[in-house]
């Protein structure tokens, strides 16, 4: 394997484990077959590297970021993917790990993102990201200031955001502002696209804006045919083709069913997590319930052996109130 397909195929995050190398030709293709896999899921981690984070693919990443965030960035002629693990700035220090990390011919640096779970503290995370990636770029020198790159962030959310929650819009650009609310400074600009939003609203999208159509070609991929596909302009029937399982290598779908694989199984034990914690708050709030039921006993009780004229220490001695509840009763 030449370097340049070395570099690829460690960008697809691929690990030579026993564990993603065990299945067989033969075994990929059944599961390929009984799955009805036509079209690779570009949300899925090997897809979403392999169709926007390859070189080979670059023309493609180029024309999605253009069209997203080109009204930012300027238009962007050529980029260079980078290695996208960085490593912590002292000893001890975490490393930093992103999905697609590249840099324009202005040498501003661009994150990609695709976060399919839902993660605490993910804008957290983010600043990290931008972080390391501006302090990564700073050449020691006499003008170290000057050269700061620009960092934006481009980030697609298959889970609604809690910060804008509420809220109907699908893509949101965060700037810094000041006081009175204008742009302070557009040099690290996050860019956040909520898919379960963009599916809400696709009945009513103009799939004749490319803004859209490159989010449908995202998320809606396997609902095109190859007949529609060709009628799309050329970097949109490039995409498709790059999905089809039947362009790839045998090794990238053993790669890719693994994948599969393993998020289906990731999934299944979250949705078991779920299931369990709505159980385990439903008979929370049964236990809860029951525990106030008691209390309004015991308060029902105490108010009916105080009209009685039952003296209050007694009360609460009887009832397992405490003094001072007994005298608020009183009071009332």
């Amino acid at each position: 394997m030449n370097r340049k397909g070395e570099y690829e195929e460690a960008s697809l995050g691929v690990e030579r484990s026993t564990k993603q190398l065990e299945l067989t030709k033969q075994e990929v293709d059944t599961i390929i077959s009984e799955r009805g896999l036509v079209l690779i899921d570009p949300l899925s981690d090997f897809g979403f590297k392999r169709l926007l984070g390859m070189e080979r693919n670059k023309e493609i990443t180029i024309h999605l970021l253009n069209t997203l965030i080109g009204e930012d960035t300027g238009l962007i002629t050529d980029i260079t993917f980078i290695e996208s693990e960085m490593v912590g700035f002292l000893p001890g220090k975490r490393k930093v790990r992103l999905d697609i990390h590249c840099k324009t011919q202005n040498s501003d640096h661009i994150i990609i993102e695709m976060q399919r779970e839902g993660q605490r503290y993910f804008v957290n995370r983010l600043r990290v990201y931008t972080s390391h990636s501006t302090i990564s770029s700073v050449k020691i020198g006499d003008e170290v200031y000057a050269s700061v790159p620009k960092v934006y962030s481009l980030c697609f959310m298959e889970q609604n955001m809690p910060e804008f929650k509420g809220r109907e819009r699908f893509f949101w650009k965060v700037y810094q502002k000041d006081d009175d609310n204008e742009i302070f400074s557009k040099e690290n600009v996050l860019y956040f696209v909520e898919l379960c939003k963009f599916a809400a609203h696709l009945g009513t999208l103009d799939l004749t804006d490319e803004k859209n159509l490159w989010l449908y070609m995202l998320t809606h991929v396997a609902n095109i045919s190859k007949e529609e596909a060709r009628k799309m302009s050329p970097i949109f029937q490039r995409f498709y083709n790059e999905c089809l399982i039947s362009n790839l290598t045998d090794m990238e779908k053993k790669i890719y069913v693994r994948n599969v694989l393993e998020y289906a199984d990731v999934k299944e034990s979250l949705m078991c997590e779920r299931e369990e914690g709505i159980l385990q708050g439903i008979e929370q709030g049964r236990e809860e319930g029951r525990e106030e039921g008691r209390i309004e006993e015991k308060r029902f009780l105490a108010f009916n052996m105080l009209a009685e004229g039952i003296d209050p220490a007694v009360v609460s001695k009887i009832t397992g109130l405490t003094e001072e509840e007994v005298m608020a009763l009183m009071r009332k």
